[in-house]
């Protein structure tokens, strides 16, 4: 183990022999460390939970209590998983709920100055670029990009391989796969190029492709749009997940500088 000694350790936290622990980080009695993880210099971490691997950079804060006006002191976690590389001056605090839980997955990225809310939910490989912010209670399925100075509303959804352009105002959910720019956002395109990169077929990028249309593109009747989803060809089950995510959605979902509600039109 490699702590710093200028580093504040409360007694009752439990580090792993191979992490590391930069000068002036500060950690509290409510801390497990995994292995192979590095605390960047003035840090400050406590109801929190570190995964193998990860990266905390300088200045972060992590297990901070919920921003929020009206907020009684109750045991809380914030888990973050393996691999991830968290930056510079990032904050994620934790969920407001009595033994809740704000979550990151495996192997993201997020980028300087970035704000995780209370009870919010981060899948794998996701991006968070720098200057974002996330509210209390949003959930970010595996593999989306957030964009820098995007600002993401409470207990919205962003599915998975959605990418959110840089300064976006989201306050609504974003389908799966889907382009979102704009202030407020609209659905701008499909994700082509991220979903080429990430290895997905001809046919299933075809598949996506006719969604888009139908949903984005012809702006008509919603349950007749679902009826048209559920008649494509779907080999990839792509189409199947942007159905399954309209019809999950509470708040709505982005569209053309509109929304539409998860119910018939």
């Amino acid at each position: 183990m490699s702590i710093h000694p200028s580093a504040v350790i409360h007694k009752d936290a439990r580090i792993d022999a191979t992490a590391t622990v930069g000068p002036f980080a500060v950690i509290g009695a409510n801390v497990e460390i995994g292995p192979r993880c590095v605390i960047g210099p003035q840090t400050w971490l406590d109801h929190a939970r570190i995964g193998e691997g990860t990266r905390i950079g300088a200045g972060s804060i992590i297990g901070g209590n919920p921003q929020m006006l009206i907020w009684k002191e109750v045991p809380s976690l914030v888990r973050i998983g393996q691999n991830n590389d968290i930056r510079e001056l990032v904050s994620i605090h934790r969920s407001k709920d009595e033994n809740g839980v704000t979550a990151v997955g495996d192997d993201c990225m997020i980028m300087t100055n970035t704000h995780i809310g209370h009870d919010c939910a981060i899948g794998d490989n996701v991006i968070i670029t720098t200057y974002a912010g996330l509210a209390g209670h949003v959930t970010v399925h595996n593999h989306v990009i957030i964009g820098g100075h995007a600002g993401i509303h409470q207990f919205v959804r962003l599915g998975e391989y959605a990418m959110i352009g840089g300064a976006a105002l989201i306050l609504q959910d974003v389908v799966p796969y889907m382009v979102a720019q704009g202030n407020p956002a609209h659905i701008r395109t499909f994700n082509m190029v991220g979903l080429k990169r990430k290895g997905f077929s001809d046919g299933a990028r075809a598949e996506i492709k006719q969604a888009f249309k139908i949903l984005f593109a012809k702006r008509g009747n919603l349950k007749i749009a679902k009826e048209e989803l559920a008649a494509l060809p779907d080999e990839s089950g792509s189409v199947r997940k942007i159905l399954d995510f309209i019809n999950a959605s509470k708040r709505g979902f982005i569209v053309g500088g509109t929304s539409r509600v998860a119910a018939d039109a």
